[in-house]
């Protein structure tokens, strides 16, 4: 890219406006996001093939398969793992949501390495997690790797990793209304005009990519959602309250696995991950399957109480122990299977009783995944949206909303719990919530607040200095000098008001950020004086081409907080 379209083209982004710039580059990140997740979802395609897995997990494996393929799988992750040599494994939402935070999005290229791989491997295994949490991970990572070699601004890169997340949900289920909605209310956790409109593009554009290479059939195609008469609506309340008990129970049961685990070496967790994955596959063959696998054998064993409970049971325990010892894939995939097992009791049970006309299996299935996600991450309206575009139904919302009003009150209210992501979060002592005043800042790069009319001077005499200081009048003026090691050091300079009659200047220190730099760096830097200034340069080496002042921080602050 030549050096002057670059520069006009980061000056926009660094505005924290919606321009055409980011639009443009949010959909270029959208497109190149989905296009991973497509090779992604090919990879575990054709895997599955490979190990004789045709019908991923609709037929049993022969036991020894059932039994090995877990085990082999957790070797195969633990090597990846080591031979990208990070030094802490953390992967899928939860450390999106903490990079969001703290690094503006960007992810370590070691990380997104394991959590391709790994959750490649993962899912062809039949552990019980999903593919939406590495689908984030990548997303962000494919995204904001554009816009570091645009040399886009931080602010704007934070955008970038947000539309890579939507567009790499809706190429995994082809929901991006619902995938627009969770970036915001899950991993943003804010809703803003200038980050909504980039994210509505790229989330467009991973749908439409998938509907290209996959196809138009929804996840959920074998579920037709009816009618839910008024008279059977207290059942659905009912179905609420039990998924929000049962979401409390599971993330209790994942959480203590994950604090029980955690000092253990990383070769151990995945192996025990690995041994009781197969040792429930032995037992149970319908336990193994990730994520909405789960949903087709609740359809073939409809009505069979004894084997569903069997069911339920087993991937309650199977998810929580893969998520918790640090298998590489997602939660939500996971729960959507889970509340679909926990409906189909549910509406076994009713129709046992005999006192209400049989409940519309189908409705409540996705009734079950709806109110199990909103208990289990704390986003209800993400939770809605999901089950509608699953489910190509506008009949489910009324009786979505009153399945997911209970499962979330007794889960946040009731018992307290936390969204499980937050919970992850804490355990894993990963910092995800910022200062107001950083969180205004952090919107704004330095390219769109600092001045480019300053007085630069090179050693220059007192007298020197004072001239430009009255000819420059509302100019700044910097000193360069240069120290031992042959360094240059800048200085502000001004007139010191301490000094009384006679002219005396002062000199302080400042120190240089790069042009990429959001306002929330400068308040660092100078926040605590509540004075001086930061000189902005290009790259390293080169003279400041710029002067963020503790005032325009002030002003940006105040317009920011109004």
């Amino acid at each position: 890219m030549a050096p002057l379209l670059r520069q006009q083209l980061r000056k926009q982004l660094a505005m924290p406006t919606t321009t055409i710039a980011i639009c443009l580059l949010g959909l270029a990140g959208g497109v190149l996001a989905a296009l991973m997740i497509a090779g992604f979802r090919f990879a575990i395609e054709y895997g599955a093939h490979l190990i004789g897995n045709d019908t991923y997990w609709q037929e049993p494996l022969p036991t020894t398969l059932r039994f090995t393929i877990p085990i082999a799988a957790a070797l195969l992750i633990y090597g990846i793992f080591r031979l990208s040599g990070s030094r802490y494994v953390r992967m899928g939402i939860p450390y999106v949501i903490h990079r969001m935070k703290q690094h503006y999005g960007m992810l370590p290229w070691r990380s997104t390495v394991n959590q391709f791989f790994g959750g490649i491997i993962a899912l062809i295994a039949g552990y019980s997690v999903g593919r939406e949490g590495p689908a984030v991970h990548l997303g962000a990572a494919a995204s904001t790797w554009l816009g570091f070699h645009v040399d886009a601004p931080k602010n704007a890169l934070r955008t970038l990793a947000a539309c890579g997340i939507a567009a790499a949900i809706a190429a995994s289920f082809n929901t991006p209304l619902a995938a627009m909605v969770l970036v915001m209310e899950v991993v943003l956790r804010e809703y803003k005009v200038h980050v909504f409109i980039p994210v509505m593009l790229s989330a467009v554009a991973g749908s439409l990519i998938t509907e290209e290479i996959f196809g138009v059939a929804s996840e959920l195609a074998m579920l037709s959602a009816q009618d839910i008469p008024t008279t059977q609506l207290p059942w659905v309340v009912i179905l609420g309250v039990v998924l929000g008990v049962v979401g409390v129970i599971f993330k209790k049961l994942m959480l203590d696995v994950m604090d029980t685990v955690k000092d253990m070496s990383l070769l151990t967790r995945l192996l025990f991950a690995g041994i009781i994955t197969a040792s429930l596959a032995v037992i149970i063959p319908t336990s193994l399957g990730p994520g909405l696998t789960a949903i087709e054998q609740v359809i073939n064993h409809q009505g069979e109480m004894s084997l569903l409970t069997t069911l339920l049971l087993a991937k309650l325990f199977a998810a929580a122990i893969a998520l918790g010892m640090g298998i590489p894939g997602g939660l939500i995939g996971a729960v959507f299977g889970i509340g679909a097992i926990i409906a189909a009791v549910f509406v076994g049970a009713v129709d046992v009783l005999g006192i209400q006309q049989a409940l519309s299996f189908d409705s409540f299935i996705l009734l079950g995944m709806a109110g199990i996600l909103a208990a289990c991450i704390h986003a209800p309206m993400a939770a809605l949206l999901a089950i509608v575009e699953l489910s190509r139904s506008v009949e489910i919302i009324i009786p979505a909303m009153l399945v997911i009003v209970p499962a979330y009150l007794i889960s946040s209210q009731l018992f307290k719990s936390k969204s499980i992501f937050i919970a992850q979060l804490e355990l894993q002592d990963l910092p995800y919530q910022l200062a107001p005043v950083h969180v205004a800042l952090q919107k704004t790069g330095v390219e769109n607040a600092m001045e480019t009319d300053f007085k630069l001077l090179l050693e220059p005499t007192q007298n020197e200095l004072v001239d430009s200081l009255e000819s420059a009048q509302a100019k700044t003026v910097i000193v360069m000098s240069v120290d031992e090691d042959n360094q240059p050091l800048y200085r502000l300079v001004s007139y010191d008001i301490t000094a009384g009659d006679s002219p005396s200047l002062s000199y302080t220190p400042i120190k240089g950020l790069r042009i990429t730099s959001t306002l929330a760096e400068v308040y660092d830097e100078i926040g605590q004086q509540r004075r001086s200034a930061v000189y902005i340069y290009e790259s390293n080496g080169e003279h400041p081409c710029g002067i963020v002042t503790w005032e325009t921080v002030r002003k940006a602050l105040q317009r920011e907080l109004a």
